[in-house]
């Protein structure tokens, strides 16, 4: 009995976030279990800002309420940023723009989380390196 309704109660909480996705959602996921937003980032090419800049409102600062069976957006049309590396111990926003061959105001740019002396970078998280800018911080969520 218990099992039917945590079952009922993740299938409800998968459609209900479904339902508040934005129209212009580019692409999908549904979570599986034990997944997080730097595996989920890592993974499918989504920076993580940008994971959490499309689903504000369904997913916490510290991405600790993914729930199995949610679906949550990956990016927006026209704002999804599918050039992404994971940061990797020792890493800086120097040696990632070099290594990619893009600017660092463009790094910068397209990863506002960021700050602008970039000491704030950790291993495992995944920043958009797309030579285009993707993140236009006037319409930003």
């Amino acid at each position: 009995m218990f099992t039917n309704m945590m079952f009922a109660v993740l299938a409800l909480a998968g459609v209900s976030t479904a339902q508040s996705l934005p129209t212009n959602c580019d692409r999908n996921y549904t979570i599986h279990l034990g997944d997080t937003c730097n595996i989920i980032s890592a993974n499918l090419n989504v920076s993580t800002y940008q994971l959490s800049a499309v689903n504000t409102g369904i997913i916490n600062t510290n991405c600790s309420n993914l729930a199995e069976g949610e679906t949550i957006c990956l990016g927006l049309t026209g704002q999804d940023c599918n050039t992404t590396l994971v940061v990797q111990s020792g890493d800086t926003c120097s040696t990632i723009s070099t290594s990619v061959g893009i600017p660092i105001s463009t790094l910068l740019t397209n990863n506002p989380n960021v700050n602008p002396i970039c000491n704030n970078i950790y291993p495992g998280e995944v920043l958009c390196t797309a030579s285009q800018i993707y993140v236009n911080l006037t319409n930003s969520q």
